[in-house]
């Protein structure tokens, strides 16, 4: 009897140790895929893809625009004073009044059109940089890349939580890559 009982204990013992192997190893499996993580940086995403996008180039032209019609203005302006010093040497006072209301205008006019122009310019990134478009499209794309690489858990790389992580998580140049090709199909 005591030979059967303690075969059966054996039996009951092994199943045990066979079930909780095999728990403990498809546990083990379900642990692995919970802490695949990886990191993005959006400070990157943000500058690299909004400089290749349109908008992006429509505000940089803008900026060009700008700045070569304040050069223009400052060399109309530089000339008006060249010839406003002439007019004091050759004691033409009138011609040196005038020239100063002309001088003083145009500095009005360039200063206004500088605080407009860059108003507008700086509105323009604003708006692009809060586009709930363009937020939901980073936001898909790092969900794409996570969820076809397998990963649980994607981080802001500048979260003040994380303390290290390892190069090969970041899935930064992935998801820019991927925004790419998509933009290019679309």
């Amino acid at each position: 009897m005591n030979y059967i009982k303690g075969r059966t204990q054996k039996a009951v013992f092994l199943i045990t140790l066979m079930v909780m192997a095999l728990w403990g190893g498809t546990s083990a499996l379900v642990a692995e895929k919970l802490t695949m993580v990886a990191v993005v940086d959006l400070t990157k995403i943000v500058s690299d893809y909004f400089k290749e996008s349109t908008e992006w180039r429509e505000i940089d032209e803008l900026t060009k625009k700008m700045e070569e019609t304040v050069r223009q203005r400052m060399d109309e302006i530089n000339a008006l004073k060249q010839q406003k010093i002439e007019a004091e040497n050759a004691n033409d006072d009138l011609l040196v009044l005038k020239l100063e209301e002309q001088i003083r205008k145009k500095q009005e006019y360039l200063q206004e059109y500088n605080k407009i122009m860059s108003d507008r310019i700086q509105s323009k990134k604003e708006n692009l940089l809060t586009s709930s478009d363009f937020s939901r499209e980073i936001i898909k794309t790092v969900q794409y890349i996570a969820e076809s690489e397998g990963y649980s858990i994607v981080f802001r790389k500048k979260d003040p939580n994380i303390l290290y992580y390892n190069y090969e998580v970041d899935i930064t140049n992935k998801v820019l890559d991927h925004l790419r090709r998509t933009a290019g199909s679309r």
